[in-house]
């Protein structure tokens, strides 16, 4: 029997829900709180979720976000009354597969449970083993399985740092997998059966972060009908992952170190210091030793936050794991889809291991994923099932070996004359820009303002090391 969770605000709604479901051979769980529903989703899974948009203590948007972080597989409705159309096709391009308007329609709401039913996942009847299936589906293969040197280094770094209560942060571009290396770290440590919350700090506006983070008391400001239970409070005696921890507001840092070096909390429109027990792990995209001491980021969080410093290195620089990577998708891909697990033709394989793949482990997994779709009958995929970025990728890179006709050729160093003082300048200043961006060259392309094709044209010519 199907098992789904209803949330509702309303308790005459859950009882009517529960009845309706029932009849139709489905088994019924009913909350009228999101933090509730949340704490029963980490003890089992089920098989739907029916949620209100507008739930009393958390907002439709971040219920969903705290579900997908844990169980990217999980299958939710959401219902509600006068929601703003964009706001819902918002929620459905993240991953809701249906989205009802209230008063509810009894056959539309069959037909909408039935729809999703439809997908094939993983069966998983409770939650260690769903835990067990997340960290293999979530965390990429490179921090479990990657052979070559750098993943090595990352996983015995890891295994050093995640027994400690030491704070980390986690520094990678975007896609390399932050947050699965956050929960590694979680899995190492003492604090494995406690909550791991993550949070993603560039959804926090100044106006709802520190509610968010800390909670708020019932009346502490227009709307705040009911008293809310903050992310720390939700990770007390766990761990807490500040995903792009640059992007908080300054004032939201201030209250935070205050929490880190106090180890208490305030609710908002609270008086009463709450103790918290909580380790934390903070990822960014940026270098925070450059960006703190400056108007965005303070320096004195930096310090308290850098207990330990893990760099996760682009996936181009390891392309020995590429091969993992792809297989793992694959296979992910193929149990998702209910279907065989497909594989590449040599020539698409080929364009793979050439492609720079600025969006890392993210972007390769969206690509295999989209790949699988366009299989044909025998579970090959061919080279037209591939984006044309990465079909053209390799004659970018020999258009840019050669100058368009736009660009000036750039002549050979000479010693002495005014424009090879310039040229080396020119080479001197590209390089300071490529060090900083740990030779990124995309984000070298953007610092200098210049296109991507211009700047491999320059290093060649310029002979810069990279």
């Amino acid at each position: 029997m199907k098992h789904i969770l209803v949330v509702d605000n309303q308790i005459s709604n859950c009882d009517l829900l529960s009845k309706f479901l029932t009849k139709k051979d489905y088994k019924v769980t009913t909350t009228t709180r999101g933090q509730t529903a949340l704490e029963m989703l980490q003890k089992r899974r089920y098989d739907l979720i029916l949620a209100e948009y507008r739930l009393p203590d958390i907002s439709g948007t971040l219920f969903f976000d705290q579900v997908d972080k844990w169980d990217p597989n999980a299958k939710m409705i959401l219902m509600g009354k006068g929601v703003n159309l964009k706001n819902a096709i918002a929620m459905i391009q993240k991953g809701v597969k249906n989205f009802i308007e209230k008063p509810l329609n009894p056959d539309e709401l069959l037909e909408a449970i039935q729809e999703a039913e439809k997908i094939t996942l993983p069966q998983m009847e409770d939650r260690t083993s769903a835990s067990n299936t997340q960290q293999a589906a979530n965390l990429p293969s490179d921090m479990v399985t990657g052979k070559s040197k750098k993943a090595r280094a990352i996983i015995e770094q890891v295994e050093r740092v995640g027994p400690t209560n030491f704070s980390v942060i986690v520094q990678g571009e975007t896609g390399t997998g932050k947050e699965s290396l956050a929960r590694l770290i979680h899995q190492k440590s003492l604090r494995k059966d406690a909550p791991f919350v993550a949070v993603d700090c560039g959804c926090l506006s100044r106006e709802i972060a520190g509610s968010e983070l800390f909670g708020h008391e019932k009346g502490a400001f227009t709307g705040a009908a009911f008293q809310k239970t903050g992310f720390f409070e939700q990770a007390n005696g766990g761990t807490i992952f500040l995903d792009e921890i640059a992007n908080l507001p300054m004032d939201i840092q201030i209250a935070l170190l205050r929490a880190l070096q106090e180890k208490v909390i305030r609710k908002v429109g609270g008086s009463k210091e709450i103790p918290i027990d909580v380790r934390i792990i903070a990822a960014t995209n940026e270098n925070l030793l450059q960006k703190s001491g400056t108007s965005n980021f303070r320096e004195d969080l930096y310090f308290r936050l850098c207990e330990y410093t893990l760099e996760i290195p682009p996936l181009r620089e390891r392309p020995e794991d590429l091969p993992l990577f792809i297989d793992f998708f694959l296979e992910q891909t193929g149990k998702e889809l209910g279907r065989p697990k497909a594989k590449f033709c040599k020539e698409a394989s080929d364009l793979l291991t050439e492609y720079y793949w600025p969006g890392n482990i993210r972007e390769l997994r969206n690509v295999i994923r989209r790949s699988t779709l366009f299989s044909d009958s025998e579970s090959l995929i061919g080279k037209d099932s591939l984006p044309p970025r990465i079909t053209t990728y390799k004659d970018t890179l020999f258009s840019a070996d050669e100058p368009s006709e736009s660009e000036e050729s750039i002549p050979t160093v000479k010693k002495g004359d005014l424009r090879s003082t310039a040229l080396k300048a020119e080479s001197r200043r590209i390089m300071e820009v490529l060090e900083k961006v740990r030779y990124n060259k995309t984000k070298a392309a953007e610092v200098l303002n210049i296109h991507r094709k211009t700047l491999y044209v320059k290093i060649k010519s310029l002979n810069i090391p990279c």
